[in-house]
């Protein structure tokens, strides 16, 4: 499995960082430009073994659909979403939220696995993971940015 794991810290309490990533609405707020994110499902309020189901095409013509579950769900700490149906042969991201003097220190961590083989490892290491690192970069950014003007 391939692993990246980002952190930023926030200026707003824990309980604000938490409950806006708990609204997957939110999720189009953070979304580069190069990824366009269409909301097919949510069970909300969000909660473990809520499903989300997503429409994302990336650079105007890689469409798929992904269907992911909450499988933990600790409010004001942790958000784990498991895909059950979409890209990758495997992907778990939790989404992890620490009290730092009144700030908020969201550490986003990603496990996933690219299907077909040598090939998706290939794939992985020549762009796939360069795409997923600019991706949690902007979203790590725009979220900064939004909880801090609230």
């Amino acid at each position: 499995m391939n692993y990246i794991e980002k952190s930023v810290l926030i200026n707003c309490p824990v309980k604000m960082a938490f409950e806006f990533h708990s609204d997957t609405n939110n999720l189009l707020k953070i979304t580069p430009d190069f990824i366009k994110v269409d909301i097919l499902k949510i069970d909300l309020p969000l909660r473990k073994d809520s499903i989300i189901i997503l429409s994302i095409r990336q650079f105007r013509i890689l469409k798929t659909k992904w269907r992911i579950r909450i499988t933990d769900f600790d409010p004001y700490s942790l958000i784990t979403d498991t895909q059950e149906e979409g890209p990758f042969s495997n992907w778990i991201h939790s989404h992890c939220f620490e009290d730092i003097e009144g700030k908020t220190l969201m550490t986003d961590k990603i496990r996933y696995e690219l299907p077909f083989g040598i090939l998706g490892k290939a794939a992985n290491s020549i762009l796939i993971k360069n795409i997923i690192e600019k991706q949690f970069k902007f979203r790590h950014k725009a979220t900064k940015e939004f909880l801090e003007k609230s």
